[in-house]
């Protein structure tokens, strides 16, 4: 692979979305982070080819990460998407929001990173095969 995948993480904690960009990158894997929602959407739409995956908060302000996911699927109906949260519940995967979204994967908060790093290679090696 000559260029490492783009992965964006999304999470209003500055803290959690450095470590997971640190995590990413320390694996091959390059990022960018975003605190800001409304920002990392502007930077999806300028470049919605750059990203194959995007990690998202599900609690954030302004944009809430499905809203943000329904944003990314119009843009870009391929790209991978993985939620975070520590308010989710089954009952949601029922929701209409949800199932627009097209979420890829959920974890649940506190995330274990070697959880969360095995959940993107998956997501990654599914893309691979899937091409």
């Amino acid at each position: 692979m000559s260029t490492p995948p783009i992965v964006m993480v999304v999470d209003d904690d500055e803290e959690l979305a450095s470590l997971f960009k640190r995590l990413l990158e320390g694996n091959g894997f390059s990022s960018v982070s975003f605190n800001d929602p409304l920002l990392a959407l502007k930077h999806f739409k300028d470049d919605p080819h750059g990203y194959w995956l995007v990690i998202a908060d599900l609690k954030m302000p302004n944009l809430n990460g499905i809203d943000l996911a329904k944003n990314i699927r119009n843009i870009s109906p391929s790209v991978k998407i993985l939620l975070i949260t520590g308010f989710f519940d089954d009952e949601y995967l029922n929701k209409p929001d949800f199932k627009a979204a097209r979420i890829s994967e959920v974890l649940h908060k506190p995330v274990k990173l070697g959880e969360l790093l095995g959940c993107v290679h998956e997501l990654f090696y599914s893309k691979v095969t899937t091409k």
